[in-house]
């Protein structure tokens, strides 16, 4: 089935977004949330998943604020939290302007915790959950997260490239790895995308337990959930996907092997049937 990618800046609320569409708004709705890091975006998360999802859903990928090409808020937030409801409006304002009522939802680390605070303020809003190692939840800080979170203290290209290779199990086997790291650092270095997440990253140094949601909130959601996580993820670990299993009322964890933090890069082999059956399409 043929299908072409929007890209382009939208209206969602208070700030616009940048964000890629595509599928037939007749489908169900999927959104999909992307991770934190230099220069990540939509885009470097997601691209190479459309061409499967289009056939099925009709699929929206903005670039978290912060991230990417959507609007950046004047003043800068000072705070983690702040941050975290930019883009919990954000990703509801989006769809409204795109005139979806209810959507599934995938969120990736960062993009897991948004979808989790999006859970508690809107539940009517979303269907069915998927996270893959997602922030959100209790977990022991790993010198990976450490040292990403620490990029632009020396943003050089070496380094870059030994952070993006900790976000997978093998990177042998991630046949277009290098393309991901120079494209993602080009991003990353750009002045203003750097202007703006060193603060957003001093931001998240010291408000990330704000972050987590509590096992009250979490008891709460009624929605189906289903926990993706790498077995070797070496940023976010397991224990985070443990968390939300134990105090959720409705999820399923499912564990892949051979799989660090980027499980739609490293396994989609796995990753699109997961999707394919928790969404309900065939």
């Amino acid at each position: 089935m043929s299908f072409k990618i929007i890209e382009d800046r939208f209206p969602s609320g208070r700030l616009a977004s940048h964000a890629m569409v595509a599928g037939d708004p007749k489908n169900p709705a999927l959104i999909l949330l992307h991770g934190a890091g230099p220069g990540a975006h939509a885009a470097s998360n997601w691209r190479h998943c459309f061409a499967d999802l289009a056939e099925h859903f009709y699929v929206v990928a903005p670039d978290m604020i912060g991230f990417g090409k959507s609007e950046i808020p004047d003043p800068l937030p000072p705070h983690s939290m702040t941050w975290m409801g930019m883009r919990v409006e954000q990703t509801l304002g989006l769809m409204d302007h795109l005139g979806i009522e209810k959507a599934n939802i995938v969120g990736n680390s960062m993009g897991g915790a948004v979808t989790l605070h999006l859970l508690i303020e809107a539940p009517e809003r979303f269907d069915k959950v998927m996270t893959m190692g997602p922030a959100g939840a209790p977990m022991t800080k790993t010198p990976e997260l450490a040292r990403l979170m620490s990029f632009y203290a020396d943003p050089r290209l070496g380094r870059y490239r030994e952070l993006i290779q900790s976000f997978v199990y093998d990177p042998a086997v991630v046949p277009n790895l290098e393309q991901i790291i120079e494209e993602r650092f080009r991003v990353a270095t750009d002045p203003e995308v750097r202007r703006v997440q060193e603060v957003m990253f001093e931001s998240m140094k010291v408000g990330m337990d704000a972050l987590i949601v509590p096992p009250s909130a979490l008891a709460r959601m009624p929605h189906e959930v289903a926990l993706v996580h790498g077995r070797q993820d070496r940023v976010v670990p397991l224990e985070t996907s443990l968390y939300l299993l134990q105090h959720l009322k409705r999820a399923e964890l499912f564990v892949l092997d051979r799989c660090g933090h980027w499980a739609q890069l490293q396994r989609w082999d796995a990753m699109l049937p997961l999707i394919r059956k928790h969404f309900g399409v065939s």
